[in-house]
Parts: structure tokens; C-alpha cells; sequence
């Protein structure tokens, strides 16, 4: 696994999108290696908690501003955890209600940091919507309730940041 490059602050966006890519490709679309997908993504969100808690903490706890370099922060802060518990939900034979409320916030967790969802990340959010309808038979409300709030990039940092937040006291 590769540290991601931070410079100036920032982390380098394009080798996490390449990190994220190989992962996917390597462990989910060619070889269905749902264990080492899980740990992998699991060590990328964890790197992605750490990077945006120091850059807060360096800018005086202040939230990012709403810019492009943030909005696709954001766009793989969602996309890592969505494939990290769509993992996980293939490494289990049969879930428990334990498990299935688990998964149920860790989508919602996705959907509330993905900005622009009646835009460019609608498909990305029917993905999510897929999942979540597959295992709780609900029949696009799920999709309908984030296509409703449509959450502004700053909510969704906001989301993460208080994502981040309850990582550390977990």
C-alpha cells in the first residue's frame, strides 16, 4: 500500500484516485479478493481521516472552503467508503442484524459526504442506492432522500469532519 504524497498541505489527489483505481481493479473487478479490497480501503480511509484531522487542526480547526480540490477530496472520500463496506458486505456469507445495521450507516456515511448527487455524482449515489435497496428492500428512498438534501460540499465536509471525529473517540 502506498502512503499518499501531501504537499503544501494538501494531499496529492491524483495518486490517491491511481491508489484507489488499483485497489479496485486488483481485488474487485478482476479478482473478487473481497479480504484484502476490505483492508486495503479500510488503511486508505484511515490515511484520508488522519491527512483531513491534521489539515484541520493546521488551519486552526477551520473547514476547507468550498473549492474544486475539496469537491474531489470528497468525491474519494465517499468512493472509499462505499467500496470498503461493499467489500465487506461480500465477505460475509449470511448478516446479522448487528451487521446489517452496520452496513445501513456506513452507506449513509457515503451518500452524506458524495456532493453534487443531482449532478455529476448521480450515477455514483444510484450505485449506493443499489446496494442499500438490495439489502434492505427499499425501493429507491433511500436515493430519494440524498437526491432531496442534495448536500452542499460544505456538508459534506462537515460530515466527514465529524466522521473523522467520532474515529478517534471509537
Amino acid at each position: 500500500m502506498t502512503k499518499i504524497q501531501v504537499t503544501n498541505d494538501l494531499m496529492n489527489l491524483f495518486q490517491l484516485q491511481e491508489e484507489l483505481d488499483r485497489i479496485l481493479f486488483n481485488y474487485v473487478d478482476t479478482s473478487q479478493k473481497w479480504d484484502i479490497a476490505y483492508e486495503e480501503l479500510g488503511q486508505l480511509l484511515n490515511e484520508l481521516n488522519t491527512y483531513f484531522r491534521n489539515y484541520i487542526q493546521s488551519n486552526n480547526r477551520q473547514l476547507p472552503e468550498n473549492e474544486m480540490y475539496w469537491s474531489l477530496f470528497m468525491d474519494n472520500v465517499s468512493r472509499i467508503m462505499y467500496f470498503k463496506i461493499f467489500a465487506y458486505i461480500n465477505l460475509q456469507k449470511e448478516l446479522s442484524e448487528e451487521q446489517k445495521e452496520k452496513i445501513k450507516h456506513a452507506l449513509y456515511d457515503a451518500a452524506s459526504c458524495l456532493p453534487d448527487v443531482q449532478g455529476r455524482n448521480y450515477q455514483f449515489l444510484q450505485e449506493i442506492g443499489q446496494t442499500y435497496s438490495h439489502l434492505y428492500d427499499d425501493h429507491s428512498q433511500f436515493e430519494k432522500t440524498y437526491l432531496a438534501k442534495n448536500n452542499r460540499l460544505f456538508d459534506c465536509i462537515k460530515y466527514f469532519h465529524e466522521f473523522c471525529l467520532q474515529k478517534i473517540s471509537n
